[in-house]
C-alpha cells in the first residue's frame, strides 16, 4: 500500500457548481482508493472559504468520499479550514510516498506542508492552454516542479501535434473512469442529445500565426446543426445570461438549460445518464492543436452506455471511432454520426461502453500511471 497525497480543486470559486468537475476528481480518488492506496485529498484556498463553499464540499463528497480523508487548507500557511488539522496533514505527509496534482496550479512553490515528498506527479488537463503559456514564459510558473508528468492531450510530444513541450516528456493519461459507478441500463430521459459546458472560458490562444479560440467559437462553425439534423440538442452551459449568444443558440434550434442542473456530482451523474447521447465541441486550443484531448465528460457518457458525436481534437488517431465514438469536423459528419446512432442505437450504445471499458477503466488506468512512476500499482487490499 503506498500513501498518496492528491491535490485539487473541488469548493473553490472556480469550480464550486461545477458537477462534472467534481466527479472527474472523484472518480480519481476513488479509483487509487480501490487499488488499495491510503489517499488523503486536499484543496488549497487563497484565503477562508465561503461557508456556502464548506457546505458545497460536503454535498459532493457525500456518499462518495470520506471528509475525513480530504481536508481544505490556505495556501500560504496550510492552516486548516475544514477537514484534518495541519497536524494532522503534517504527519500523513511525513509518510507519503507520492503527491498527485491533477492540473496545473500555475504556481512555482511546492504546496504547504509537501514540499518533501517526492515524487511529485502531475497530471495536466488543459494541454494547448498550459503548454503555449508554458512555452511564452518559465513552465514552472505554470506547472511547477514535476517528477513526472502526465497529460490528457494524448498527441502531445508526438509529430502529431505541434504543442510544445518544454522539454518535458510528457506521458499520455486518458480520463480515468469507475466504470460501475456508470450503468448502462439506465432509462434515457432525454431523446436528444445534450452536453455540458462553458461558454467562453479560457479566451484566445496564438499558434503559428491562426488564433484559436473558446467553445464558443467553435460552436459556431457548428451552429445549423439541429436545423440541418432535424432534431433539437441540448446545452447545459456556463454562459451570462445577457450573453446575446443565448438568442442565437435558441433561434438555431439549440436548446439551453442552466448549469444548476448539473451543480453536484449526483445532479451531474442523472444528467449524463439519462440523456441519448452526447454532441460536443471542443476548444479551440484543443482543435487547433491536435492534442489528441479527450474530455472526462465523455467518457462518462461512454461508460453509461450513451454514444458521442464529438469535434475531432486528434483523439481519433488513438481511440477507435465509428460505433459508439464519432470524430466530426463539420456539420454534415455530425449529421450523418447522429442519424447513425439514431438506426441502430442499441449497437451504438454497447460500442459506447465497450468503448469506456477498454479505453477509461480507472483502476487499470492509474495503476499503470503509478507503475511508470516508480510506485507499486496496487496495495495489499487492492482488488486483483
Amino acid at each position: 500500500m503506498s500513501r498518496l497525497v492528491v491535490v485539487e480543486d473541488l469548493a473553490g470559486p472556480s469550480v464550486a457548481g461545477r458537477g462534472g468537475s467534481a466527479m472527474h476528481v472523484l472518480q480519481i480518488l476513488e479509483g487509487l482508493r480501490r487499488l488499495g492506496h491510503d489517499v488523503l485529498f486536499l484543496e488549497f484556498l487563497e484565503g477562508p472559504p465561503d461557508p456556502t463553499a464548506l457546505h458545497y464540499l460536503g454535498e459532493v463528497l457525500r456518499g462518495r468520499w470520506e471528509p475525513r480523508r480530504a481536508a481544505v487548507l490556505d495556501a500560504a500557511s496550510g492552516a486548516s479550514y475544514a477537514g484534518p488539522s495541519s497536524e494532522e496533514v503534517s504527519a500523513f505527509a511525513a509518510g507519503a510516498d507520492a503527491v498527485i496534482s491533477l492540473a496545473a496550479h500555475y504556481r512555482r512553490e511546492p504546496w504547504p506542508l509537501l514540499a518533501e515528498i517526492r515524487p511529485r506527479i502531475l497530471i495536466e488537463q488543459d494541454p494547448g492552454y498550459t503548454h503555449l503559456w508554458a512555452a511564452d514564459g518559465d513552465p514552472l510558473d505554470i506547472f511547477g516542479e514535476h517528477d513526472m508528468h502526465f497529460t490528457v492531450g494524448a498527441n502531445v510530444g508526438t509529430p502529431r501535434s505541434p504543442i510544445p513541450t518544454s522539454g518535458i516528456g510528457w506521458r499520455p493519461l486518458w480520463p480515468p473512469t469507475i466504470l460501475d459507478w456508470w450503468k448502462p441500463t439506465a432509462h434515457v430521459e432525454r431523446d436528444r442529445f445534450t452536453t455540458v459546458g462553458a461558454w467562453r472560458d479560457y479566451g484566445y490562444l496564438e499558434l503559428d500565426g491562426a488564433i484559436l479560440g473558446p467553445k464558443v467559437e467553435e460552436f459556431r462553425k457548428f451552429i445549423d446543426l439541429p436545423r440541418c439534423a432535424g432534431e433539437e440538442i441540448e446545452l447545459t452551459l456556463a454562459i451570462d445570461r445577457d450573453d446575446p449568444d443565448r438568442e442565437l443558440l435558441r433561434e438555431n434550434g439549440w436548446r439551453l438549460e442552466e448549469p444548476e442542473l448539473v451543480a453536484t456530482p449526483d445532479r451531474y451523474h442523472s444528467y449524463v445518464s439519462g440523456s441519448l447521447g452526447e454532441f460536443s465541441c471542443a476548444k479551440g486550443g484543443y482543435v487547433g492543436t491536435l492534442s489528441g484531448w479527450f474530455s472526462d465528460r465523455s467518457a462518462c457518457y461512454l461508460a453509461a452506455g450513451r454514444p458521442v458525436v464529438l469535434q475531432a481534437t486528434g483523439f481519433e488517431d488513438l481511440l477507435p471511432t465509428g460505433a459508439g465514438a464519432f470524430a466530426v469536423s463539420d456539420v454534415s459528419e455530425a449529421v450523418a454520426a447522429m442519424a447513425e446512432i439514431r438506426a441502430d442505437y442499441g449497437r451504438h450504445s454497447r460500442a459506447a461502453r465497450k468503448l469506456a471499458c477498454e479505453f477509461f477503466d480507472a483502476e487499470r488506468l492509474l495503476g499503470s500511471m503509478l507503475a511508470e512512476t516508480g510506485l507499486p500499482p496496487r496495495g495489499k487490499s487492492g482488488a486483483p
